[in-house]
């Protein structure tokens, strides 16, 4: 029986498709995989601060139904008897969500349909994951709980708002997790933590039951420690084929020619030498230049603040006591958009909507840093220019429902940072295909 112990050993299971070999070979029981991830939990409670709450004897009864049907002969998927952690913005019936907020405090009666695709798969809930509040920050800090910490990188910001699932997955206490994206707030966490974060295209895994933030921006995706796991959990979800590992059509990557993109000149070397490090894999690098005339950060901002405060007008009208002052500050922002304004931020996105189709669709990916700055400090965090910068490079695919998906940079270049690779939207499979043949050129 392989022991659990120590995750840290290179040769212990960790990963997704690990985990799911071990249990079809019966090397462990999930029931002793939920045991092991419920006492590294237990030992994090004070440092990493990653759950907001565990259901322990409830993956507990999940564990034991999944074991009884593998000594069946029925297993219900690849994910049948896998631990996953999910963001408390994602409902479970029963249980309480907060959202991050001392201001919501809802019990769902029945679970989200993302969630009940998890139970009909077989995958244990381990508990809710703590978040930026509202999810509507990039720091992942929380004036109401204190968030999450960052397990790789002590001092560093965990990234938001899915900071206690990105948590978790670096620190080894579940395998994947659930997190929300409505302008990086996967992808920013999966860099500031060292991890792997996907984003898929808009509506591609339902959002109903999830409390919203700017509703027309919000995706659901994964947190996990490599790109093989998001492929085997939207081929779960979402139906994608499994292809082979590597796989990838041209071998075109393009990248953005715009200095904006690379604010930190670590940053932007990093970015270079992997650039370099991938052409001498046998990539072709091609730049290209963006739609002009469209400024991201201002069309996006119009449009999430217009959303998240008519998402939340009656709480910041009844308790904006109880708001963090981040929040409620961008909030009382969003009460002052027009509606003119926001339909004019609508048709600056279709305008370019098409243009950056055209742009995209020769190559396997469009390449940039995730977040064009060195990780920042929890003090550096909370300063509304460190949080606009955060979200510089992720913004657009959230406003063209695109797919995009977050790796570690790896060893050279500053720590933490990473790259991301996105796409039109629907050719989800193909640039899942493509991450993880870049992985693997990058010695990911």
């Amino acid at each position: 029986m392989k022991s659990f112990s120590n995750l840290s050993d290179p040769s212990a299971p960790h990963t997704v498709r690990e985990l799911s070999n071990g249990l079809a070979d019966r090397r462990y029981s999930a029931v002793e995989l939920v045991e092991h991830y419920l006492r590294e939990i237990d030992a994090t409670v004070d440092s990493v601060r990653a759950f907001v709450q565990v259901f322990r004897s409830d993956a507990r009864q999940q564990a034991e139904e999944s074991d009884e049907r593998r000594r069946t002969g029925r297993a219900l998927s690849p994910i049948d008897g896998i631990p996953f952690a999910v963001k408390d913005i994602i409902g479970i019936g029963g249980q309480k969500m907060s959202a991050g907020s001392r201001a919501v405090d809802i019990v769902p009666g029945s679970d989200a349909p993302i969630i009940s695709q998890l139970r009909a798969a077989g995958g244990i809930v381990l508990g809710t994951t703590r978040m930026h509040e509202l999810a509507y920050g990039p720091s992942g800090l929380n004036d109401f709980d204190g968030g999450a910490r960052n397990p790789r990188f002590p001092g560093i910001i965990p990234g938001g708002s899915s900071s206690g699932s990105a948590a978790a997955v670096a620190a080894g206490l579940s395998p994947i997790a659930f997190g929300s994206d409505t302008g990086g707030s996967i992808r920013a966490p999966a860099t500031l933590c060292g991890i792997v974060g996907f984003k898929p295209s808009y509506g591609l895994l339902p959002t109903e039951g999830v409390h919203p933030t700017a509703p027309t921006l919000d995706h659901l995706g994964f947190l996990t420690s490599t790109v093989q796991d998001l492929r085997i959990a939207m081929n779960v979800f979402a139906h994608i084929p499994l292809a082979p590992e590597g796989v990838s059509t041209t071998r075109r990557l393009a990248v953005f020619d715009e200095p904006g993109l690379t604010v930190d000149p670590a940053i932007a070397t990093a970015l270079r030498s992997a650039l370099d490090a991938l052409s001498d894999g046998g990539w072709q690098i091609e730049s290209v230049t963006p739609p002009g005339g469209f400024d991201v950060m201002d069309v996006s901002t119009t449009i999430m603040a217009y959303e998240a405060y008519r998402v939340n007008r009656e709480r910041l009208e009844k308790v904006p006591e109880l708001l963090g002052s981040d929040v409620r500050e961008r909030l009382e922002d969003g009460a002052r958009i027009p509606r003119e304004r926001y339909e004019e931020a609508w048709r600056e996105v279709d305008r370019v909507r098409e243009q950056m189709s055209a742009l995209a669709d020769p190559f396997d990916a469009l390449v940039n840093a995730t977040i064009p700055i060195t990780g920042p400090s929890t003090e550096e965090g909370a300063l509304p220019d460190v949080r606009r910068m955060l979200m510089r490079n992720t913004r657009l695919q959230n406003l063209l429902g695109a797919p995009a998906i977050s790796l570690p940079g790896g060893q050279d270049g500053p720590a933490p940072w990473g790259i991301q690779l996105f796409s039109s939207p629907g050719r989800d499979g193909a640039l899942l295909a493509t991450a993880a043949a870049v992985s693997d050129t990058l010695g990911g």
